[in-house]
């Protein structure tokens, strides 16, 4: 008369449980460790995929914030073609992107390095060079964006206001309504090496001390006269980047733009929906410009970044993984002692007419057991990491431990993203090692000769 499968199950797991259960030897404390280790192996796996997943995420979200989505520049124009034309002309190009479906709007801009001058409240000079972007007042969804960013003050450049970070204005003792010079850099290296030159020509006396005056005053002459800023506003974007925010037409001075004519590019906002999708639109971006203008999307600006970024998470998740083989290979030797220790009793149990596939079934059972108890308490402590990880963080800055320093990372607090697939890839590639480990021990108990054992 056959035995039921539910009877067989019964009796496997019976089985299984009665070797999982502690009884003070140190079999059980082995399985204690081997539950232990696939619980924090899942526990870091789920936590630091997380973290790295919301990094990545906050990063892209800081410079969708903050840099325009399309930048469009100018660049070589068709052999033989007139600069001045209309149809090269940055209105041309701004009128055509702005027509792109999907284009939320479009400005043009000024960006490049300018040298700041300026006293802080301790009363000390300083210079610094600093990259600034010259912008309209009357773009009016640039400002709106800007307006979103303060911190202090207001958004003006109607005339010669201007923005600068928070963090730049801290460590420089700068306030709302302090002023500021700024120079333009692109005749600074000649300047710097023609007084080099003056120099060693005075040294050498092939020039006297009146050509000498002449020659600096000369020099002099060719620096450009400072344009003068008022801080209106401090802004804080999260980006690692400190950022001069001025009016567009002093940017144009600085780089002895004309007026009407002449801007770095045209920046590009596209509507929420095409933001991560944004190569479908870059065939229909590359009809729209006129000859001599390309753009490159903010995918292209970063795309070594994120690369990078998204390398060093799947090696991260390869590298914890192997905390979870580790503690399959933990479960595997426990199982393996069992089989050993038991000899007598499987043994016994063979003799007594119990089929050598319940005894199997009863080392799987022990590893999908050990399996499901270390992933789900695993995944459960994840979670309540993850849920008071900014408190955990604070405890730590406090005990001189930093992780994830605002200074560097410019993060307020660290970022997560629960992405519940790679949890359930990460839980379930847990259970399934741990369910695998329990082969080679099953297959020891289904070459196990009874007598044999009896006899031993």
């Amino acid at each position: 008369m056959g035995e039921s499968p539910a009877l067989l199950r019964n009796f496997s797991l019976f089985i299984a449980l009665r070797y999982l259960k502690p009884k003070r030897t140190y079999v059980s404390v082995i399985t204690l460790i081997s539950i232990a280790g696939v619980t924090l192996g899942v526990l870091v796996l789920c936590v630091v995929i997380s973290v790295m997943l919301g990094f990545e995420r906050r990063l892209q979200e800081l410079i969708l914030g903050f840099e325009p989505h399309v930048w469009v520049t100018r660049g070589a124009l068709p052999a033989g073609a007139d600069p001045f034309d209309e149809r090269y002309r940055w209105e041309t190009a701004l009128e055509r992107a702005k027509a792109v479906p999907g284009v939320e709007s479009a400005a043009p801009y000024m960006m490049g390095q300018i040298l700041l001058q300026y006293a802080g409240r301790d009363g000390q000079r300083r210079q610094m060079a600093m990259t600034m972007m010259g912008v309209r007042h009357e773009d009016e969804r640039v400002i709106a964006e800007m307006t979103g960013m303060l911190a202090e003050g207001e958004v003006d450049f109607t005339y010669d206001g201007c923005l600068v970070s928070k963090r730049f204005a801290n460590a420089n003792n700068l306030r709302v309504g302090d002023q500021l010079e700024a120079f333009p850099t692109s005749d600074l290296q000649d300047v710097i090496q023609g007084f080099y030159d003056a120099i060693d020509d005075s040294e050498s006396e092939e020039i006297d001390d009146a050509d000498f005056r002449a020659q600096v005053r000369e020099l002099t002459d060719k620096i450009k006269t400072a344009k003068d800023l008022r801080i209106t506003g401090l802004y804080e974007s999260g980006s690692a980047l400190d950022v001069v925010f001025l009016p567009l037409y002093i940017g144009q001075e600085l780089y002895e733009f004309d007026f009407d004519d002449e801007v770095h590019g045209i920046a590009l906002r596209v509507v929420d929906e095409q933001v991560f999708d944004i190569e479908a639109m870059e065939g229909a971006l590359a009809e729209a410009m006129p000859p001599g203008w390309g753009f490159a999307t903010w995918k292209d600006q970063h795309k070594q970044h994120f690369s990078a970024i998204k390398n060093e998470r799947v090696m991260m998740y390869v590298v914890l993984f192997f905390i979870v083989l580790v503690a399959a290979f933990s479960t595997m030797n426990t199982m393996i002692t069992v089989t050993v220790q038991k000899r007598h009793e499987i043994g016994v149990m063979k003799a007594l007419g119990a089929r050598v596939s319940q005894i199997v079934w009863a080392f799987i059972s022990q590893g999908m057991i050990v399996g499901a108890i270390g992933s789900t308490l695993g995944f459960g402590l994840a979670q309540a990491v993850l849920a008071v990880r900014n408190d955990l963080r604070e405890w730590l800055a406090d005990r001189g431990v930093h992780i994830f320093p605002q200074d560097v990372y410019g993060l307020v607090e660290i970022p997560a993203v629960m992405d519940y697939g790679a949890f359930a890839i990460i839980t379930l590639g847990a259970f399934v090692l741990c369910t695998l480990a329990a082969l080679p021990p099953a297959y020891m108990v289904a070459r196990l000769d009874p007598a044999k054992a009896l006899r031993e």
